[in-house]
């Protein structure tokens, strides 16, 4: 078994290696079968995944099993594209059209990250005679939950231990993927990014803005911010906030505006909504704060802010703890405490702790770590092992 904790050098020795690119010896071609609902972290990983394996011999198409944002929002946008909703398992008329797809498209194999449409990938898969990829980006399928919740997680569970590979995205969810049994070959693969263009990132100035980016629900652990962030305005400390992102639910909005009220920090914190352009909200940042109470995989938005050169701060969970290496690009703190977190700010803006190094630590450790070349090049010679199986 993995340990749970890993310091930086860890994580470097259990990733794969980075191998020179190849000239490949034959064309592949990928569908990757996207949920699509939101444009998320596995949705990322997936379109970088299609615009960085071009020049690795590797062409690929997208099925959206719930196409509601991926389709508009997807970068890849020249890569062939059909939507196809699945509101079941068992919906076999989907799940005929997306086998059609694969097989009118002359397809390898199938890539899929989330259980929906990996239930779409596993069905269409054997009805082509492809072979499918899962990649394992959370941890809730080991996690206790109620009961319709717990059946969704048996049934995916049971899916997924046919997935001909499972890849996973940290040393957690390795864990899970063995201890569940998923896939007939497992491999673990770091999420990876694109580097930062135009990197010329200056000392905050006399006000620090704190960001945060990413899909806004319970898990993520936003109320810590605010509550963080009306501690800090008590102390004058010169700080506003930016959180950038779509609210998971209408509710959920109206009880976030009610706690930043509650808090008297509506004149601090703001609320842009959904960005396509992520880089551009990352230059204002001064710190990137990611305060989720609940396990991630390896979150893509904390590898974006690392590639930006911004130091992070983030709470003591699987994933997140990965993701950020304490005291030297960021500072990791305990989870639901925001106390914590606005002694850390403030550690920040007093110098005590050194924003100068942490900034330059991160942009270093995302170009030796997890950079989205190295990523495509690792599931490159999954796909082709897979190919020449």
């Amino acid at each position: 078994m993995l340990p749970c904790n890993l310091s930086d050098t860890s994580i470097s020795e259990l990733a794969s290696p980075i191998l020179a690119e190849r000239k490949p010896q034959q064309r592949l071609k990928v569908l990757h079968v996207v949920n699509g609902e939101y444009y998320a972290g596995a949705e990322k990983v997936q379109d970088l995944l299609a615009l960085h394996s071009t020049r690795l011999g590797i062409d690929s198409g997208f099925a959206c099993v719930r196409g509601d944002q991926f389709p508009v929002k997807r970068e890849c946008q020249d890569a062939p594209l059909e939507s196809h909703n699945l509101s079941h398992p068992w919906h076999f008329e989907s799940i005929k059209a997306i086998a059609k797809m694969v097989e009118s498209g002359d397809y390898d194999l199938l890539h899929a990250h989330t259980p929906r449409s990996g239930w779409a990938a596993l069905s269409a898969g054997k009805l082509s005679g492809r072979p499918v990829v899962y990649t394992v980006h959370d941890m809730f399928l080991g996690q206790k939950a109620g009961l319709i919740r717990s059946a969704f997680n048996r049934y995916s569970i049971n899916r997924l231990q046919h997935a001909d590979f499972v890849t996973t995205v940290s040393p957690e969810t390795t864990q899970l993927a063995e201890r569940l049994k998923l896939g007939k070959n497992r491999r673990m693969i770091l999420n990876g990014v694109p580097a930062a263009l135009d990197l010329n990132r200056l000392h905050p100035g006399k006000v620090w803005t704190l960001g945060s980016v990413g899909l806004i629900r319970p898990c993520k652990g936003i109320e810590v911010l605010i509550e963080a962030i009306a501690i800090l305005k008590q102390r004058n400390c010169p700080i506003e906030a930016t959180i950038v992102g779509t609210f998971y639910t209408e509710s959920y909005k109206q009880e976030i505006m009610q706690l930043v009220t509650r808090n008297g920090v509506t004149a601090d914190i703001h609320f842009p909504g959904f960005t396509t352009d992520v880089a551009s909200h990352l230059k204002k940042f001064d710190l990137f704060v990611m305060p989720s109470v609940e396990p991630e995989g390896l979150p893509m938005v904390l590898l974006e802010a690392m590639a930006h050169g911004l130091p992070m701060i983030g709470s003591d969970v699987p994933g997140v703890r990965d993701a950020i290496a304490h005291d030297s690009d960021g500072w990791i703190i305990p989870n639901r405490n925001p106390e914590a977190l606005a002694n850390t700010v403030q550690n920040f803006v007093t110098g005590q702790i050194k924003w100068e190094e942490m900034s330059r630590n991160a942009i270093q450790r995302h170009h030796r770590q997890f950079s989205a070349q190295r990523m495509a090049m690792e599931y490159s010679e999954v796909y082709y092992g897979l190919n020449a199986g």
